[in-house]
């Protein structure tokens, strides 16, 4: 008998699809050994139903792809909605009143 995978679903994480969109923006933050808290934001590049590509390009409001020694990352559903033991989960990037202007 073979056996039949799990999907995502019956895990219980949603579609990813259901909560982002391929080019949204979205941050996380990222916990370093001293203990102080840094931002990250950046943008999706590709994703499916479990797995999303983010390139991350901005710390805490400034630009510098540079600093940043995974710019890419390839996040399954897991660490998207968990984090992971240094990164939070990752959300939505919030509009601000500047964004609109």
């Amino acid at each position: 008998m073979s056996e039949k995978k799990q999907c995502r679903y019956e895990k219980g994480y949603p579609s990813l699809y259901d909560n982002f969109k391929p080019g949204q923006r979205v941050v996380r933050q990222y916990k370093k050994e001293s203990g102080d808290l840094e931002e990250y934001e950046g943008i999706i590049m590709a994703m499916d139903t479990e797995a999303m590509e983010i390139y991350w390009d901005t710390i805490d409001g400034d630009y510098s792809p540079d600093q940043i020694v995974d710019d890419f990352t390839l996040c399954d559903a897991d660490e998207v909605y968990n984090g992971t033991l240094e990164y939070s989960p990752i959300k939505r990037k919030k509009k601000r009143i500047a964004d609109y202007i």
